[in-house]
């Protein structure tokens, strides 16, 4: 008896001590995840490499056509008697473009340039929203599974204090029953709430390149988030040209609006100059000549009429994605401050009560006086108030980043 005592106090003293001992996973903010993914998302990666090449691509859009050396002779086997004296001619020739041409080329690689640059900040965007959104869903995901769990073990607790109770006479088996497929249902989905959960960090993972140490119980919860305050509808027509699908969407009109410039600068014909020596009848002699083309039948009506087709669609489909993008921003502010008030009464609208309900059905229960269908109702209303309050708090962080990705913000401040 006296070992038996001695190992229990042992073994109560070890406990705490190795707690301490064991190393607390090292702490994964939403801000280091958000970090990690721009780092190393290959669609980032990607996309700031096209944006490179069209900046490069640019610097060198306006430069001159290639000159065209042409080494001739002639008067080879002429019929004549005696033959003729072969001509030989080495000539350059040289086009030079007329109607703003090179500007006009350079006009639409810096357009394309900016289009690329402006693609790669939306890739970004599109990156850093899609980690938010992971991460809180798995902290949700996480967090509910813990709440399930504790509640699987409480529910297991009074189980066993039933079967005491039935074993010895004093509450019927069929309350035992009872609770205890309550708690295998519990227990059932507290099991499949962790499987999501481990599902979801590992996708998180995955996607931010976290390190193959790292582990959901790392990530930190984060803070309430206010959204932005001001009229909701102001704020929108606002920010909406700093949302990324506006910018694309101005950036393909001045695109356009080039590619028509370069449309029409083609319709104007190239002035051709070639010079060089000529060697006849043993004398050196030069050349020039000048050549254009004369406009008379095709002027490049064709393409310039496509181009203008282009621009008023780019124009239309410019205006379209702001009104949407007016209208998707004032949703998403709206939602946010509604999920963040509602998130802030969480815990006293939802817990407080569902915790007083329950410790008065516990204490009912621990006298014995209590139904068994009021205890399991009280437990499994104090876990739904947990778990609602729960997703309306991530929700409610989710909603403000969404809030802020839509007027044109990073996703945290």
């Amino acid at each position: 008896m006296r070992s038996t005592v001695l190992l229990a106090v042992w073994l109560l003293i070890a406990a705490p001590i190795a707690a301490q001992d064991a190393p607390a996973p090292e702490p994964i903010t939403l801000a280091e995840v958000l970090a990690a993914g721009r780092a190393e998302s290959p669609a980032i990666a990607a996309a700031r490499s096209r944006e490179r090449a069209a900046a490069a691509a640019a610097a060198v859009a306006g430069r001159w056509t290639n000159p065209a050396i042409e080494f001739r002779s002639e008067n080879f086997g002429a019929d004549v008697p005696g033959g003729l004296p072969v001509d030989s001619f080495a000539t350059v020739t040289q086009r030079l473009e007329l109607g703003g041409k090179r500007g006009a080329r350079r006009g639409a690689a810096l357009a394309g340039a900016e289009t690329a640059r402006v693609d790669a900040f939306a890739t970004t965007r599109g990156i850093e929203g899609e980690l938010a959104a992971r991460f809180l869903e798995t902290v949700r995901l996480r967090d509910r599974a813990a709440i399930l769990a504790m509640q699987r073990d409480a529910l297991a607790e009074l189980v066993r204090v039933l079967e005491r109770r039935v074993a010895e006479g004093f509450a019927p088996d069929a309350q035992r029953a009872r609770l205890a497929a309550e708690s295998a249902a519990v227990s059932i989905a507290a099991t499949r709430a962790g499987a999501a959960a481990e599902r979801a960090f590992l996708e998180l993972r995955a996607i931010a390149a976290l390190p193959d140490g790292a582990a959901a119980a790392a990530l930190v919860r984060p803070d309430p988030l206010p959204p932005p305050t001001g009229d909701p509808a102001q704020l929108a027509a606002g920010a909406a040209a700093e949302r990324p699908d506006v910018r694309a969407a101005a950036a393909r009109v001045e695109t356009a609006l080039r590619a028509l410039r370069l449309q029409n600068s083609l319709r104007v014909p190239d002035l051709t100059v070639n010079t060089g020596l000529k060697r006849t009848l043993d004398t050196n002699t030069g050349v020039f000549a000048l050549g254009v083309g004369l406009p008379v039948f095709d002027r490049n009506q064709v393409a310039a009429t496509l181009a203008r087709g282009e621009v008023r669609a780019a124009e239309l489909e410019r205006d379209l994605v702001t009104r949407r993008a007016e209208a998707d921003a004032t949703a998403a502010l709206l939602n946010a401050r509604r999920l963040a008030e509602a998130a802030a009464g969480s815990e006293a609208q939802l817990v407080e009560p569902a915790t007083v309900a329950r410790t008065a059905m516990r204490s009912a229960f621990d006298l014995g006086a209590a139904d068994i269908l009021l205890v399991v109702d009280a437990e499994r209303a104090f876990a739904d108030a947990r778990l609602l309050a729960n997703d309306i708090r991530i929700e409610a962080v989710a909603a403000a980043i969404a809030a802020r990705l839509a007027l044109g913000e990073a996703p945290l401040p």
